[in-house]
Parts: structure tokens; sequence; C-alpha cells
């Protein structure tokens, strides 16, 4: 989700080479869980039958052999049916003299929930970086924000205005409706507003001459059991939470910028100085895009998706093209190595944008931006392995995003293992894509009384393992530190262990099943488990421990 923050970037420039990847080391949890080679592979007699629909495989617990059916490798996700997305459409401009967006929205919606809607809540983040602390920065970094202009705004059915009120978090934005939604009923929501791009290095923001332009629109935020969702923004990771929509947009910028965008472009029009681009997308959870009129392109293909990466030349002009083509090559391969384990990339389009940003990567819809900054000190003579290490490591961990984020939604502030920990595995099957059985191997053996002093607590906290249970809120951890340690890192190793317990090829399987039943949905914790459970069962010694050792009593598993 967000990656890799400032935290992230030391951990990155530090490692060099390992952005938010665990170590590949033994890993222990409190010493309590024993597993050798010989039990996370040697019960595993795996056989595949590929079908039209599914694998078929030898499922590895200790309580069953019978065979249990996934969906298949490369199976195909199917886009939401039209009449269950939302839509977004927008006429947009990017004013680079004033650093400022904005434009005209139609919003069409519906109710989903079974309760009555008496007001709306929309997201407007771009408003907290008038307040930089807000944001992850100090008070004097100037980051020229200012507090989003949102007008006219109206609602279709009546054709009447609707008075905005803010909350003292000036993010969240509430609107009260005259006539309630009721559930199942339509509407359509219209505004003008005008949004400052902030000064900074960020996933929101300008340096160097390039735009990332990343949640700048006031964005309908999402209703569960317990109302409107309206989680305090964090800077450390991915903390956006939103239904699936179809987005229509024509973008007007200065003629000479290139622009990479979520969706695909279907048009171009120029005119006086300036052009307009028509953007297209399917199905996505948000709309970004980035812009700049110094942009190097590289582009390639995986199957039907068209891959694009921009970047800038600058004063080491080799190495910045090193990174886009390495980038370029792991995108292409993140893509196969993930369609096979999750399920085919369902979108025609992925953008990788290597851009200023304080933080290892960001992801978005169909789009991620990777930092350009290299680690202080780090020789001439270095600079092509790390743009290897970086790609592979960083690219991967977004492209990954594209599932875990993307495809599966989640409350990433509420429950932020199920994008992060996820994405973080995805480095593992990467990795295991490039070299077939790492897996398997000694890398993820949980031995008795192994020293995990590599994850000792460095946070401050007085706890003395902060970094678990993973599945906590990110307000749960004591500290930043604990919670990048703990979702990423931790829980990237959670996972592999837990694969460990059940086998490699049956854990793809479970994650497949998984991807498959909330596909363009916002899943719950328990969506995962559910599936885990009814694959490998109640009574396996070596997961229940991992789980008993590393999440919390809501996803123990059911008494048999």
């Amino acid at each position: 989700m967000n990656k890799k923050i400032r935290v992230i970037a030391l951990v990155l420039a530090a490692s060099m080479l390992l952005s938010l990847s665990a170590c590949k080391i033994n890993v222990g949890v409190h010493g309590k869980v024993s597993v050798s080679s010989e039990e996370a592979t040697g019960s595993e007699t795996t056989t595949e039958a590929t079908t039209t629909s599914a694998t078929t495989t030898t499922t590895a617990t200790e309580e069953t052999t019978e065979e249990t059916v996934y969906p298949e490798k490369g199976c195909k996700i199917e886009f939401k049916p039209q009449d269950k997305r939302y839509h977004y459409d927008m006429d947009l401009t990017l004013n680079t003299d004033k650093n400022t967006v904005g434009g005209h929205v139609e919003f069409s919606f519906f109710n989903d929930t079974d309760k009555d809607w008496d007001k709306l809540c929309l997201r407007d983040y771009s408003s907290l970086y008038k307040f930089p602390k807000k944001v992850g920065y100090d008070s004097a970094v100037k980051t020229h924000g200012e507090i989003t202009d949102i007008k006219n705004i109206k609602d279709g059915r009546t054709g009447s205005e609707i008075r905005m009120e803010r909350d003292e978090d000036v993010s969240v934005v509430w609107l009260p409706l005259a006539s309630k939604l009721a559930p199942g009923e339509k509407m359509t929501l219209s505004y003008d507003f005008v949004a400052t791009v902030p000064t900074v290095a960020d996933r929101y923001g300008v340096q160097d001459g390039v735009y990332n332009v990343t949640n700048f629109y006031p964005i309908l935020a999402e209703y569960t059991d317990d109302g409107w969702s309206h989680e305090a923004f964090y800077s450390t990771g991915e903390c956006f939470f939103s239904e699936i929509s179809d987005y229509d947009v024509r973008l007007t910028v200065p003629e000479k910028m290139t622009v990479l965008s979520t969706g695909l472009e279907t048009g171009e029009n120029a005119s006086s100085g300036s052009k307009t681009i028509t953007i297209h997308a399917d199905c996505v959870r948000d709309f970004v895009f980035c812009a700049s009129k110094d942009f190097k392109i590289l582009e390639g293909d995986y199957k039907d998706t068209h891959i694009r990466v921009a970047y800038t030349e600058e004063d080491k002009a080799k190495f910045y093209k090193k990174c886009a083509e390495e980038s370029l090559r792991v995108a292409k391969e993140s893509l196969e190595a993930f369609g096979s384990a999750f399920g085919e990339y369902p979108y025609k389009d992925l953008e990788v944008v290597l851009a200023p940003i304080a933080a290892g990567g960001m992801e978005y819809p169909n789009l991620v931006i990777i930092s350009k900054e290299i680690p202080m000190g780090l020789p001439d003579s270095e600079l092509d392995n790390y743009a290897v290490n970086m790609a592979e490591s960083v690219v991967s961990h977004e492209v990954g995003h594209q599932w875990f984020m993307g495809i599966v939604g989640s409350n990433s502030g509420l429950q932020p293992w199920l994008d992060e920990s996820f994405a973080s595995y995805t480095e593992r099957v990467y990795e295991n894509f490039k070299d077939p059985g790492i897996l398997g191997g000694s890398t993820y053996i949980v031995e008795e009384n192994y020293d995990y002093s590599g994850m000792h607590n460095h946070s401050g906290s007085d706890e003395e393992n902060p970094y678990v249970p993973i599945n906590r809120s990110f307000y749960e951890f004591p500290d930043e530190w604990s919670f990048v340690m703990g979702v990423y890192t931790h829980g990237q190793a959670v996972l592999s262990m837990m694969q460990s317990a059940v086998g490699y090829d049956n854990f793809l399987g479970i994650i497949r099943e998984y991807v498959q039943n909330n596909a363009f949905r916002n899943a719950d914790q328990m969506d995962f488990f559910d599936v885990l459970y009814k694959h490998a069962g109640v009574h396996n010694k070596k997961l229940n421990q991992i789980i008993a050792d590393n999440f919390d009593e809501k996803v123990q598993p059911p008494a048999a």
C-alpha cells in the first residue's frame, strides 16, 4: 500500500538491496514452533490436474490427505458486472503555473447497503497537505498545500445544492442529504473542486518537474457496519478505502507533458499550448496520474497488458535508464508470476513511474510509483546492482499490490496486514518464480528456540515484541517502526511460515480461492481465514501454533 515511508526509505537505504523484504534467514516465533524441511515439504505429495476451471492438489495437513480443488493456476479474474460499479465522469485540468488540479465531477452511485443514508462522507486527502505534520512532515517543510475548494455540490435527484461540512479532520467532508438515499437507490452527485498539488517529493506532490497526482479529488468513503469509514490518514503505508468504480476522464495538461495514469488513453486533442487526453478505466478503486515534460518512456507487453515505464535522466542518465529497464523486466515477470499464482491480471495496462517520492514505492490501480532516490554514499560501481535489486524487491512488491489492494480491497487502516503483508509475501512468490524451489527449502524452516534477535524491539516501545499480533489496526501499534516491522517484514515471514505448514502449492491455491471469492470487493480478514481453514482444516498443529503466536484471538481456528 503505500509503501515504504520515510522509515521504510531508511530501511531501503540501510539495507540497500532489500526494501521491505524479510531477510533470507530462519524465522522463529517465541521459540514455540518446530517445523523441519521434511515436515514442510516431505508430506506434500502434490499432483496437479489442470482442468478448465480448477487445480486438484493433495492437501498437506495433519488431519486429511483428501484431494481438494482450487481455482486453476492462471485462472481468469472477471470484472464485477457493470451495473454493480460506481461511475466517475471527470473533466480535469492540471495547472502547472499554479500547481493546482481540479475540474468538474459527475459521480453516479447507489446505496449498496441495507441502511438508509441520510448523509454522504467524502474523503479529501489533498487538504491535509495544508498541515505538514498531519501527513508526516516536520512543520518546517513547506509543502504549500491548501484546503481543497469544493463547491457547486448538487444532488442529481432534485438538482438541489448540498451544503458541505468539514470535520476537525479536514479530510473528512460530510454532505447532509435533504432526502435519504434508500437501500438500492441510485443518485448522481456533482461538484466542482480545485486542489493544490504540494511542493514535496511524495506520493502526492510535485518535485523536479514530476507531478505525482494521487488521492487528489474528493472520493466517496466506504459505508460499513459501523457507519461511514473515516479513519485518520497516515503516511506510513496504504490507508485508503474505497469502492470499485469505472472512470471516464478528460484531462487537460500542457501540450509537451507526458501523462501516465490509471486506465487506457482513448484519444487526445491539442489546442493553444495544451492538450486534452481522454482516459477510460474499468473496475478500479481510484484514478491517479503522473505527468512530466521530461519523462522518457520504455514500453513492453505481457500477454494483453501493455506496460509503460517512465523515468527522467538528469545527471545519472545511464543509471536511471538502467532502473527503467530493470523495472520493465520485473513488471513483466511479476505479472507472469502473480498471474499464475493468484489469477491473471485483468487489466490492459500497467504503468511504472520512477519519480521523487519519500518512500520505496507506492501502489495505485494500474500504476505504481517507484522511488528514484539513490542511497547516500553508494559508489558508481554499485549502481547497476542496486538498480537490479531495487526493481526485484520494490517493483515486485508494488505490482503485487495490484492483487492485494486493487483486485481484493480491504480497510487498510484497520486491517493493514491484508494488503501489506500479502504484498510483501508476493516478493517471495516472485523470488520463487526466478529461483524455483526457494520457498520450499530451508529458508522458511521454523526452528524451536530460534533466536529471532534480528527482529527484536528497536522501536523504543516497552513491549517485548511490539510486532505481534500482526492483524492489528495501524492505530494499535505502539509506533511506526513496530507497524512497519510487524506488518511488512514479520507479516511476510508469517505468511511464509503458514505456507510451510500446508505446502507451497496448497497455500497458493488457498490464496487463489481467496482472490476469486473477493475479487473487486472489500474483504475482511475472516474471508481469508475461512478459506484457509476450509482447505487446511482446524487440526493442523503447526499452522494453529503459527496463528496463535502471531494473530489475536479474532482469527483463531473454530472449535472442531
